[in-house]
């Protein structure tokens, strides 16, 4: 059984690990090997993830939640509050992953569930998420309800890449 709490710091490697190998996973394809090489890198991301959350994280206008079962931590979702992408949001989801092994089994739901309660309690209102366009896993956000609300440009070490950026409206068709 999975249950999702709120993050502790003791969960940072973890963290850091599922960061590293879904960058590796989603990514591979189309970023630029200079920039995807330390992303998918564990030490490099439990050394960001460590000094973000010593330093950066600010438990007032942010959340994050890990998804945890009998294996540990399965998933993270980070949430800001503000728009993402000027499309309205309330709030947004910065980060969202889930450990390749776990996939599939309803973990990432939980988790947009978990942080749609967090933003319906801190300010309701629609929900934002940018997701790359080559990233095969995407189409899911569509799935959960997600609108094409914007799609954004941007060059990465010289490379054009686009992203999407999904709204829900109504975030809580998420929590249920």
């Amino acid at each position: 059984m999975t249950s999702i709490r709120p993050h502790a710091r003791a969960d940072a490697d973890a963290i850091a690990d599922i960061l590293a190998a879904g960058w590796k996973q989603a990514y591979s394809q189309f970023m630029p090997r200079g920039f995807l090489a330390p992303r998918i890198d564990p030490a490099y991301r439990r050394a960001e993830i460590a000094e973000w959350l010593d330093d950066e994280f600010e438990a007032g206008t942010e959340a994050l939640f890990v998804a945890e079962d009998e294996n540990g931590i399965a998933g993270f979702i980070h949430m800001a509050l503000g728009d993402k992408g000027d499309v309205g949001a309330a709030g947004h989801v910065s980060l969202l992953y889930v450990d390749p092994d776990s996939q599939r089994r309803g973990i990432g739901r939980a988790l947009l569930a978990e942080g749609v309660r967090w933003l319906a309690g801190k300010s309701p209102g629609p929900l934002a998420l940018s997701a790359y366009a080559d990233n095969p896993h995407r189409f899911a956000y569509a799935a959960l309800g997600g609108i094409e609300a914007k799609r954004v440009r941007h060059g990465i070490d010289g490379t054009d890449v686009e992203s999407v950026i999904y709204l829900w409206p109504d975030p809580s068709v998420l929590s249920g």
